[in-house]
């Protein structure tokens, strides 16, 4: 991978990118996002792994104690490419597709159980995808759920953080790059 500047300065690693319009959840990238700058002097930017990216930042996010957002239900949803009917009958045979729409648009909250079991969801899903993330479901079984909105309707919770980093595989002891949560310096 690049590191820094490269000799044109036409390339470089940056040390943080605001991934969230790419997996549609508040994600910063850290030491990942490679920005190229062509002759006409148009700017791209390519994410690694993007596949595992929103995978990690959607079991991430789900492992945030945390009430999630309409938006949030949305992502998670097409991050596993479902349609509303198909979260639907994963969630309950009873729970409607117009149900699931309620939650997303913010129209209708989503309850306790139902948060929880779409949690549930979306990490038995998604958890091989995103190696680097540390996910069993007893961590989610003990998870305390605050819902900060209720006194700050303005509360804007921490983004997800993640970094790239080398994994050794258990088993078969390669070594991969897998999506891991940031940890404090």
């Amino acid at each position: 991978m690049l590191e820094g500047p490269h000799e044109d300065n036409r390339e470089m690693v940056l040390s943080s990118y605001d991934a969230t319009a790419f997996v549609g959840l508040r994600t910063i990238v850290y030491d990942a996002a490679i920005k190229r700058v062509d002759e006409d002097g148009e700017v791209t930017i390519e994410l690694p792994k993007q596949g595992e990216l929103v995978a990690a930042a959607a079991v991430s996010r789900c492992l945030m104690p945390i009430k999630l957002r309409g938006y949030e239900i949305r992502a998670m949803r097409h991050i596993m490419k479902m349609t509303l009917a198909d979260l639907a009958k994963r969630l309950d045979e009873k729970t409607a597709p117009e149900t699931i729409s309620r939650w997303e648009s913010e129209a209708q909250p989503m309850g306790g159980y139902a948060e929880r079991c779409l949690r549930l969801i979306v990490c038995e899903e998604l958890a091989s995808e995103a190696p680097g993330i540390e996910y069993k479901a007893s961590i989610l079984a003990k998870l305390r759920i605050s819902d900060p909105w209720v006194r700050d309707k303005n509360y804007e919770p921490m983004p997800v953080e993640l970094e790239l980093v080398m994994l050794k595989e258990q088993g078969s002891g390669s070594i991969n790059e897998a999506w891991n949560e940031k940890k404090a310096a």
